[in-house]
């Protein structure tokens, strides 16, 4: 909103503005989903999730300018992503090794989102 319009208000932001500001990223909503994803895994249900982690990541980064960065960011989470779907779904893999694989790829969903959140919006 310009200046004049702000002093037509009163002073008063539009409510268009407000729900702008007070709205989350649209990413967000990605990156939950991820999140979900990785923490309801099970052996059998690993690998089907595969699609959705890649569905997941590629609206996260069409609501975003594209950067190298940004680019290296989401193929790193996609790779560790993809790293959990393999040993979660191995019969051979412990719990201890499930779990620290799933930290692994909540810390880069959250490296990832810091990116997103830093980018421009498209």
């Amino acid at each position: 909103m310009t200046a004049a319009g702000v002093a037509l208000n009163g002073g008063a932001v539009a409510p268009d503005e407000l729900r702008k500001k007070s709205q989350m990223p649209r990413h967000t909503e990605n990156m939950r989903a991820l999140r979900e994803i990785l923490t309801a895994l099970t052996r059998e249900t690993a690998w089907p999730q595969k699609n959705a982690i890649s569905q997941n990541i590629d609206i996260a980064l069409s609501y975003v300018e594209w950067t190298p960065a940004l680019g290296a960011a989401a193929t790193d989470t996609a790779a560790r992503c993809f790293e959990v779907l393999k040993i979660v779904s191995r019969a051979s893999s412990d719990e201890e090794k499930r779990a620290n694989a799933i930290q692994d790829g909540l810390a880069s969903i959250d490296e990832l989102e810091r990116g997103l959140d830093a980018a421009t919006p498209v």
